[in-house]
């Protein structure tokens, strides 16, 4: 009954976000950044799941979002990502890519050069649960096979005129900060590191009310400082997890993300909401 409910709360959430984004037809705020070699039109942005198929996509700068990362997406489904991608909007449109253990190296590219024209950014999954086991000490070898390809893809697609950074979704917790993989991440010349503070689904109500607790949020402050620390300017680091507040937003950007994104704000409150958390 309470995942029930949940899918409901969150078709509604969807369907009230693109109904005003339908309205607002001009970027409600306008606070540009320069991330990656992109421009922003502000430091906020959606997290992958709230949008997952693109209904709402580059629309949601109506709603004063700098950016959307719809999926995530099985590489092999990029194929029906054309006609939910290339809706008209400001918001920069980022994808998100579930990287597995047992993927072939031809299947990899595939599913990157479908992508590939479609998005601004790009982001490969490694939380989800079949990207597990390539986080495991004996399969390091494999992740970094994965994510050379991946980057010599990158080398192959990009253009002058046109380039797609590349970001890595890894988990950080409270004794957890992903510093090792980071250090992989740098040295083979990825563009940005999205860490993610919360340990996972269920987006539940408790879980969203346990993100007003202070030491919570700084604590996810501290994981990023660390990981600022080991990445110096060479990579951009991304925010996910418990931002419900301006205070919040503003914390994380301090402690060194140069972008941050909202998902259980989103569900929880007004989707249009992000003027509320982009005040200052």
């Amino acid at each position: 009954m309470a995942d029930r409910a949940q899918r409901i709360g969150h078709r509604l959430a969807l369907q009230l976000a693109c109904i005003s984004a339908r309205w607002l037809t001009t970027p409600a705020v306008d606070h540009p950044v320069e991330v990656m070699g992109l421009r922003f039109a502000t430091a906020l942005g959606i997290a992958a799941g709230f949008d997952r198929f693109g209904h709402l996509a580059r629309r949601a700068g109506a709603l004063g979002l700098g950016f959307n990362e719809i999926g995530s997406f099985d590489l092999a489904a990029t194929a029906q990502l054309s006609a939910q991608a290339l809706r008209p909007g400001t918001a920069r449109l980022g994808i998100n890519l579930s990287l597995t253990p047992d993927i072939s190296l031809g299947a990899l590219r595939t599913g990157l050069a479908r992508a590939w024209p479609l998005a601004d950014y790009l982001t490969l999954n490694l939380i989800g649960p079949g990207s597990a086991a390539l986080l495991d000490a004996g399969q390091r070898p494999r992740l970094r096979q994965l994510l050379a390809t991946v980057r010599s893809e990158q080398q192959r697609l990009d253009r002058p005129e046109r380039r797609v950074p590349l970001v890595v979704k890894l988990r950080s917790l409270p004794g957890q900060v992903p510093l090792e993989l980071a250090e992989l991440l740098l040295e083979l010349g990825y563009d940005g590191l999205l860490a993610a503070h919360d340990p996972g689904p269920p987006a539940t109500r408790q879980r969203y009310r346990a993100w007003q607790d202070a030491t919570q949020q700084e604590q996810a402050c501290a994981q990023i400082e660390q990981l600022r620390r080991v990445c110096g300017r060479q990579i951009a680091l991304l925010s996910v997890g418990g931002i419900q507040s301006a205070a919040h937003l503003q914390a994380r950007l301090a402690a060194g993300a140069e972008l941050v994104q909202v998902h259980s704000v989103l569900l929880h409150g007004w989707p249009w909401n992000a003027q509320r958390l982009l005040a200052s």
